[in-house]
């Protein structure tokens, strides 16, 4: 059971549900605690240790049909199962050895099985026959077979019913109380090969998923930021949300148990796992929570137009993830964008970010007049809580670069990182200024595809190294 309910856990993550090893133990202890038949009760032990937000509560439910459905997520042919058992009398000995003793043991498996015992035994026959090198629908018929047969429910199965049927006329049952042990029998294999087909069938669509989601990311990864089409907004969203978790989880972020506060439910209902989830033990938040600043600064001019709405894109989703970022765009001058971020939908704000009012959005690119502006007109932004983001090609039409204004901006903040959508080898041909900028960046990448984006998200979430 425990193997199952890990693999669900590894299901659930693998399809963006957060779940720390902590809350996989307290999900293998919940389920400990209730009866396995008890449909009910084991969902809400799984559900109350692994899911903690409201949206990840469907995807919750469609996978735990999927790993712990008898018939997997869909319910067309159950098979009907036959009620009047008790009124059937006892088999003797040498008609139950004329099922022989694999096949005979597999139906006493069933006969006593519940629905949840029945799947994680198709389940774990499924694992050993390789189910998850699956590649073709065609293969799931021979899957299906391989399985049954390991379980010892092969192509045999109806003839040793048939032979089943025979002993039981030559013990001397009624031609009523054959057809009805026979029909019995047949119910519980019925039953049993519902169940697998059920579970090769999710196992094939899950793993076609997969690959075909492995596929679209791996062309989308390596295409140039400016040519994404609109795929690329699903994808922006699980790499910001992938970076606002690795953020929450930082030291100095991370959340403060205390003896008084608000009500922390997650962690009380774990504390009392063991009193049936009575909260004798009460466990409390923190009175505040430090959450991640961010400032990012986005260049519009024409030199960045293949992927500034990229960019910009990106500067939503972070405005979507955290309460305090603050974003501001630049070509000669600079102007803040916060509000049109927060109250207008994607494309409104990305139109009104790329023509804004206030600065002559049209001129040539001025790196060091925006930056003395930036200092000047929005003095208090950064603070040494402050993550500063820089997105832009760091060429200014050879006007004076003025790094040292980023060396105050870069004093000032926590770390100061710089995502420049030109390649590394064209930084300081021309009238680029990179290298001006560089000691002065906490980390500076080259942003031309997903795949890079990935990557600079990873390494910008690591601990500075000052």
């Amino acid at each position: 059971m425990d193997e199952h309910i890990l693999g669900f856990v590894r299901a659930l993550r693998a399809a963006g549900v957060r779940v720390s090893p902590p809350e996989a133990g307290d999900a293998l202890r919940a389920a400990a605690a209730v009866e396995v038949d008890d449909r009910d009760s084991f969902r809400a032990a799984l559900r109350g240790t692994l899911v903690k937000r409201d949206l990840d509560i469907e995807l919750f439910e469609e996978l735990f049909a999927r790993h712990f459905s008898p018939y997997g997520s869909h319910h067309g042919d159950v098979p009907a199962v036959s009620a009047a058992e008790s009124a059937l009398p006892p088999l003797p000995a040498e008609v139950l050895d004329s099922l022989g003793a694999e096949l005979q043991e597999l139906l006493d498996r069933l006969l006593a099985a519940g629905d949840l015992e029945l799947v994680m035994l198709v389940r774990q026959a499924a694992a050993e026959a390789g189910i998850d090198s699956m590649e073709s629908l065609l293969q799931q018929g021979m899957m299906g077979r391989t399985i049954l047969a390991a379980l010892g429910a092969g192509g045999n199965a109806d003839d040793a019913l048939d032979r089943f049927a025979a002993a039981l006329r030559d013990a001397g049952f009624t031609d009523h109380q054959v057809r009805a042990w026979r029909d019995r029998m047949r119910e519980q294999l019925d039953r049993l090969r519902t169940t697998v087909r059920g579970v090769v069938r999710d196992e094939f669509e899950r793993i076609d998923i997969e690959n075909r989601q492995r596929r679209r990311r791996s062309l989308l990864a390596a295409s140039e930021l400016g040519a994404a089409s609109a795929q690329e907004t699903a994808e922006m969203t699980r790499l910001v949300e992938r970076l606002g978790h690795k953020l929450d989880s930082l030291p100095e972020l991370r959340r403060r148990p205390m003896r008084r506060g608000a009500l922390d439910m997650q962690r009380t209902w774990r504390a009392n796992l063991s009193s049936g989830g009575v909260p004798f033990k009460i466990r409390w938040q923190h009175h505040r929570r430090r959450r991640p600043q961010v400032v990012a600064l986005c260049d519009i001019s024409n030199s960045v137009q293949a992927t500034v709405r990229f960019m910009l894109h990106f500067l939503y989703r972070l405005q979507d993830r955290f309460s305090r970022v603050r974003s501001f765009v630049f070509v000669s001058d600079v102007v803040e964008v916060t509000e049109e971020f927060v109250t207008s939908d994607v494309d409104s704000a990305i139109s009104r970010a790329l023509q804004p009012s206030g600065i002559a959005y049209y001129s040539s690119t001025n790196y060091g007049r925006s930056l003395e502006r930036f200092l000047r007109v929005y003095p208090d932004a950064v603070t040494s809580r402050t993550i500063v983001l820089v997105l832009g090609d760091g060429r200014g039409n050879y006007t004076p670069a003025r790094a040292e204004l980023l060396e105050t901006l870069s004093s000032r903040a926590r770390r100061l990182v710089w995502f420049n959508p030109e390649s590394r080898l064209s930084w300081g041909l021309g009238d680029s200024s990179m290298p001006d900028y560089l000691p002065f960046c906490t980390q500076a990448a080259e942003v031309r595809t997903l795949a890079q984006l990935e990557a600079a998200i990873d390494a910008m979430v690591t601990p500075p190294q000052r």
